[in-house]
């Protein structure tokens, strides 16, 4: 379940107003809010990959009536995918299997649990095979992390006109800025940046391994949550990565109300006026 639908859930009907006021003890000081996951599904495709350059990945626009915090402390969880291409192979005439070994430079190997090869599922590893008609989801057979490559099996009688592999890797790094366009000006506020080396290769279900955000983050209607990378490998914000993101955030959603009043709100939410 993405973070709008989340917030798109029923609320809980309104205590009407004599109830509210037979109550004792103070009125609240922030509106209701709830824990919301940013996650990959929220995010949206931004610019193309360009070697060794820092480009903007993906965006996720803050959705209307609605405020995020992120505290310092939230955690963080992030496995970010490489691409590999290769050329297919044709045995449409073959007797046996062929092994099709794909280059997949600064692989690396992650604490996530992995079922037993051969799998279409595997969590770092996943393998397209265009066999004519676009391309569609084969079974990694074997991962040499020290070679830094993949072995996939083209039955007989298959001819694969061309691969793409997603991997984990760790060259290159990555950031989270929060992005504020307005009035033609452009400021970007860091949240959170690190390598892909040091976050891919930690248990992130570990509390003392798993990455966590230092900084607070405050977003609003008309802000962006920009997830920017550099690297020497090619990456690509698509379905077929299947990247992982979760972010931790506290969100609230207040219909009809202005920007001005969302910001305030967040920043008593976020100083801990609950």
């Amino acid at each position: 379940m993405g973070l709008l639908d989340m917030l798109k859930r029923p609320k809980s009907k309104p205590v009407p107003a004599a109830a509210a006021a037979a109550r004792p003890g103070p009125r609240p000081v922030a509106p209701p809010y709830q824990r919301a996951l940013i996650d990959t599904q929220d995010f949206q495709a931004a610019e193309p990959w360009r070697a060794n350059e820092e480009i903007t990945l993906a965006v996720w626009k803050v959705p209307e009536d609605s405020a995020f915090v992120i505290r310092p402390g939230s955690n963080l969880k992030f496995y970010l995918r490489t691409k590999a291409t290769s050329t297919g192979y044709d045995n449409s005439a073959g007797g046996s299997a062929y092994t099709l070994t794909v280059s997949t430079p600064g692989i690396v190997q992650t604490k996530m649990r992995a079922p037993t090869l051969p799998s279409t599922r595997h969590p770092e590893v996943l393998a397209y095979a265009d066999k004519g008609s676009g391309f569609v989801a084969v079974p990694v057979q074997a991962i040499d992390y020290n070679a830094g490559t993949v072995s996939l099996s083209v039955p007989v009688g298959e001819n694969w006109t061309a691969v793409k592999v997603y991997y984990v890797s760790a060259q290159g790094e990555f950031k989270f800025v929060i992005v504020r366009e307005g009035g033609g000006i452009r400021s970007e506020i860091p949240l959170y940046n690190n390598s892909f080396s040091a976050v891919h290769t930690v248990n992130q279900h570990d509390r003392e391994e798993r990455p966590t955000i230092a900084n607070t983050g405050l977003l609003v209607e008309g802000y962006q949550l920009a997830l920017k990378v550099t690297s020497p490998l090619e990456i690509e914000w698509s379905d077929e990565a299947r990247h992982f993101v979760q972010l931790e955030s506290l969100a609230i959603s207040i219909p009809g109300a202005d920007k001005d009043t969302l910001r305030r709100r967040a920043e008593l939410l976020m100083r801990g006026g609950l």
